[in-house]
């Protein structure tokens, strides 16, 4: 077993209300897709979502086709996030650089080589034959697929550190709306990098951390790789996300979970703190039938998206770090986030909160709430 002793999550300066995002795009619509994007948006329940670069940027650069640009401005953001997290943590846990024997970074929206695992290594100046772990293409699940990933490795060598860095500036991915599942793209996805700090059992550091992870897991639901993708384009990413979504997860998600339960003797009554990737609202209601949870089991998930909206691999860990800051009280957690594939990672783990551990992050401010119409129509069903 692992342990994340510390975890820092943030969010770029550029934001928008989802009314003033509906403003913004509304003229470059067509009248249908611009009353059919109105009802999206009002089934999302999303308050604000920040961007790596401002609207009228991110609008430009698509129709003018600018993808290397887009790209410059993927990696510039997330190296420097990453690279200031890494180095906060780092100060703040009382480690030395030299102390760090790995990196583990997810990310979907973009790619570069050398990859972000060696950038990373130059910017912190690190010793020079630390363990290198990237992984690309997991979209949302990629934040429990990192740390997943890095828990096995950490179980194998339990007295070494690892830096886990996960994130995304899909903003950079905005497009030119032609399709519903354009505007879906456009309309949920918000930026944001996380940066996380886990160590083995036998590291110095492993009594005083905030998570014990039990048992990880990842499964994919069969026949289902059609429902969520990405692909390039001429025009740039495409963002593919099928109507069927909250129905396969509803069919194919309880088993794995209950299993992995009954493995561990324990049950979900057992469990205090629901930590998950929110797709959305349709996704949530999914689980949230599957297993009868009361609304209050997934408010530190639904607040998340409400607040930041999905913000693909970043989702799980922002989540993971609102529970620590809301939370006094030692409990049983389960981690959840669905991508691609259909693909789940998931695990249960031990969460001690503690204040002394934790860094003040952008993810912190507040929102102002605005109001909406509920909105029942089937259209709804895309807002996941």
């Amino acid at each position: 077993m692992a342990h994340i002793h510390s975890l820092l999550s943030e969010v770029p300066e550029y934001s928008m209300t989802q009314m003033d995002f509906y403003e913004f795009t509304a003229p470059r619509l067509k009248p249908r897709l611009r009353n059919i994007l109105q009802r999206i948006i009002d089934g999302t329940q999303i308050r604000k979502r920040h961007f790596s670069v401002p609207a009228e940027h991110m609008s430009s650069m698509t129709e003018e086709k600018k993808l290397a640009q887009k790209f410059s401005i993927w990696k510039d953001t997330t190296m420097q996030f990453w690279t200031q997290q890494s180095k906060a943590l780092i100060e703040n846990s009382g480690l030395s650089v030299d102390e760090i024997d790995g990196i583990c970074t997810s990310t979907t929206t973009a790619f570069v080589t050398p990859g972000p695992t060696v950038l990373l290594q130059s910017n912190l100046d690190m010793r020079p034959d630390i363990t290198h772990m990237p992984l690309m293409g997991f979209g949302c699940s990629g934040g429990q697929a990192a740390i997943n990933r890095v828990n096995e490795y950490l179980t194998a060598f339990p007295k070494k550190a690892f830096l886990v860095c996960v994130g995304e500036a899909v903003s950079t991915q905005y497009k030119r709306a032609v399709t519903i599942s354009d505007l879906v793209a456009n309309a949920i996805f918000g930026d944001g990098f996380a940066t996380l700090l886990m160590v083995g059992n036998e590291h110095r550091l492993a009594t005083q951390s905030q998570i014990e992870l039990l048992n990880c897991r990842s499964v994919v639901f069969p026949n289902c790789d059609f429902a969520v993708g990405q692909w390039m384009t001429d025009e740039g990413v495409h963002t593919h996300v099928d109507a069927q979504l909250p129905t396969l997860i509803k069919e194919n998600v309880k088993n794995p979970i209950a299993n992995l339960l009954i493995d561990e003797r324990q049950s979900i009554a057992d469990i205090d703190y629901f930590i998950c990737h929110a797709g959305g609202p349709k996704v949530m209601q999914a689980f949230q039938e599957t297993f009868d949870l009361e609304d209050e089991a997934l408010e530190n998930t639904l607040e998340t998206f409400r607040d930041f909206g999905n913000q693909s691999s970043t989702s799980v860990v922002t989540a993971l770090q609102r529970c620590l800051n809301n939370s006094t009280e030692n409990g049983l957690g389960f981690m959840m986030a669905l991508g691609p594939g259909i693909h789940m990672e998931y695990g249960l783990c031990n969460v001690t909160p503690r204040p002394e551990n934790q860094i003040k992050s952008k993810c912190n401010e507040t929102t102002t709430f605005i109001e909406r119409a509920d909105i029942s129509s089937a259209l709804a069903a895309f807002s996941v």
